[in-house]
Parts: C-alpha cells; sequence; structure tokens
C-alpha cells in the first residue's frame, strides 16, 4: 500500500517493507540444501529399503524444508505504515500489530543495538512506563529507522546502546532475553540442542 492511500486507520504518512536480504537469502539456501541432503543420504544409508519408507523420509524432509521457509519468510517480512493516529506493523501469517500514537511517549534510536553480536539499527517506540509498543525489527536500513522514529513526539538518538544503558534509562524496555543476554544465549543453546536431539531419535527410528 502506497503513501497517500487510505486505510482503516487513515492515510498512509509513512511506509517502509522489510523483506529477505542478500545474506538472509544464501542463508535460506544453506538451511534447504543440507535439509534436502537428507533425501540421497537416505537412498545411500538403505539402498534396499522398502518404498513406504523412503517415502515417509522424504515427505518428512519437504515438510521440515517448508516449514523453514515459512518460518523465515514470515520473521523477516513486514510493512510498517504511519497513519496520522497510528503506527501499524504487518506482518506476513500474523496478526498485524496497530499502535495508537497518542500511547507512544519516546522513540529510542541507535545505530548499534548492542545487545547482541550483530550490533545493527534499532528504533523502539515505548509509552510512558518505558514499556515497548513496537520494535523496528526486522528493517535494518537507518532511514527506515529514522522515518519510523518520526512517529514519536520526542526521540532519543543513542550511538550504541547496551543492555546495561538501557536497563538503566528505560527499565521495562527490553524483553528478558535482552536484558540477559548470556541468559538469552544459553536458553537459545538448549533450545536447538533439545531440537537437534529430537532429530536425531527420528533419523535413528527412521533410518536403521
Amino acid at each position: 500500500m502506497a503513501r497517500g492511500q487510505a486505510t482503516e486507520y487513515g492515510p498512509v504518512l509513512w511506509r517502509a517493507r522489510a523483506g529477505l536480504d542478500r545474506s538472509g537469502m544464501w542463508g535460506l539456501v544453506a538451511v534447504v540444501f543440507g535439509c534436502l541432503l537428507a533425501v540421497p543420504y537416505q537412498v545411500v544409508r538403505q539402498p534396499d529399503a522398502e518404498l513406504g519408507q523412503r517415502v515417509l523420509v522424504i515427505g518428512l524432509t519437504y515438510l521440515i524444508v517448508g516449514a523453514v521457509i515459512v518460518t523465515v519468510l514470515g520473521i523477516l517480512n513486514a510493512t510498517f505504515q504511519v497513519t496520522p493516529t497510528h503506527v501499524v506493523k504487518r506482518r506476513v501469517l500474523r496478526p498485524a500489530i496497530v499502535v495508537p500514537r497518542q500511547q507512544i511517549a519516546e522513540a529510542v534510536l541507535t545505530p548499534h543495538y548492542a545487545v547482541f553480536g550483530n550490533h545493527r539499527p534499532r528504533a523502539i517506540l515505548v509509552d510512558r512506563d518505558t514499556a515497548p509498543l513496537l520494535t523496528s525489527a526486522p528493517l535494518r536500513e537507518m532511514a527506515d529507522l529514522e522515518g519510523l522514529a518520526q512517529a514519536a513526539p520526542s526521540v532519543t538518538r543513542v550511538p550504541v546502546l547496551t543492555a546495561r544503558e538501557a536497563t538503566q534509562r528505560w527499565p521495562r524496555m527490553l524483553p528478558w532475553s535482552h536484558r540477559n543476554p548470556a541468559a538469552g544465549v544459553a536458553l537459545g543453546f538448549g533450545v536447538v540442542v533439545l531440537c537437534a536431539a529430537v532429530a536425531a531419535v527420528l533419523v535413528a527410528w527412521l533410518v536403521p
């Protein structure tokens, strides 16, 4: 939807769209290619396997590949719109996030969000109690973040935003995993290990 067009929240004053960049595309290709390697592996591992077993393995492989593609595209694709009364983040396969502009007290804008290792730019819209209303992810361009931040009555620019500074200045802005990055990484690693263990069990069951 272009600027100036009418929406249920009024005419669009500003718009930006986030999608899959080149690095994300190559990462997705690598994941898909890795999953598809299970098909020839199963054929080589068990050349005399029954047709039903092969169909089951191939079907599960393509199901996993499809789930990965849908998940990645759903996370990395979003459209942001600013109208006279609302800020709207429209997402793929998920409900839109709609924030009345009168609830926005401040926009925190940084070119280096130093909570995780990527240090990418980020804008966060917060209310009077510093609770987050909307984040700029998955937008990556600083110009887009500047445009989104203008929806707030005031903008605070921080050259490098660390978890410690954010917690001190905006106590409620960061989620738990961002306030405690080490614990968040450990939890994420545990989830990955659990998923890998489940996958290993499935492979052992399907390919004896």
